[in-house]
């Protein structure tokens, strides 16, 4: 790439909080526009890619995965519903739950949203080379981790797959 992997000394005085929640925002921007196609939010499409990795939990479950009122939870359920995405079941276990699954529809629009989510990582990632961005990927992982508080009892299963398993996010997701 020919371009030096450190920034000069001027760059040194930006600060960091501003760098990430900037670069973070416009990578946001553009993930809607990718989303929108397909008329899914980030949100909905995190909902999406829980279900396929965790079938048939509870609006109850995907609450406190995401670490929101129950209530929060029930309206991006509804939406998603309405646009024929998931559908929700009575438990084969207690009569009492809905249980939440993704439809054929649902399943097939999320290999697309996936396909071009990681389209548009590698877009984004494209100013830096592999070795950046496998430093890049592995500065973020321990600064979440000691954020997480590293070193806590997590219960195993505690991990979604995000995009690819490559994508593994830890610990409660908000939305």
């Amino acid at each position: 790439m020919g371009k030096s992997s450190r920034p000069s000394a001027g760059n040194s005085a930006h600060s960091i909080l501003h760098l990430v929640k900037q670069v973070q925002y416009k990578a946001y921007v553009r993930l809607e526009s990718v989303l929108n196609p397909l008329d899914v939010t980030a949100v909905q499409f995190r909902i999406l890619t829980t279900l396929s990795t965790r079938p048939d939990m509870t609006s109850a479950d995907l609450a406190r995965l995401y670490d929101v009122k129950p209530q929060t939870m029930i309206k991006q359920i509804a939406l998603l519903e309405a646009k024929g995405l998931i559908e929700r079941r009575v438990s084969d276990t207690n009569r009492r739950l809905l249980e939440v699954r993704l439809t054929e529809l649902g399943a097939s629009s999320l290999k697309q949203l996936q396909k071009d989510t990681r389209a548009l990582e590698q877009e984004l990632l494209k100013p830096l080379s592999a070795d950046e961005q496998a430093d890049l990927r592995g500065y973020l992982l321990r600064l979440l981790e000691s954020l997480s508080g590293a070193g806590d009892d997590k219960a195993e299963g505690d991990e979604i797959e995000e995009l690819t398993p490559e994508y593994r996010r830890v610990g409660v997701q908000r939305l």
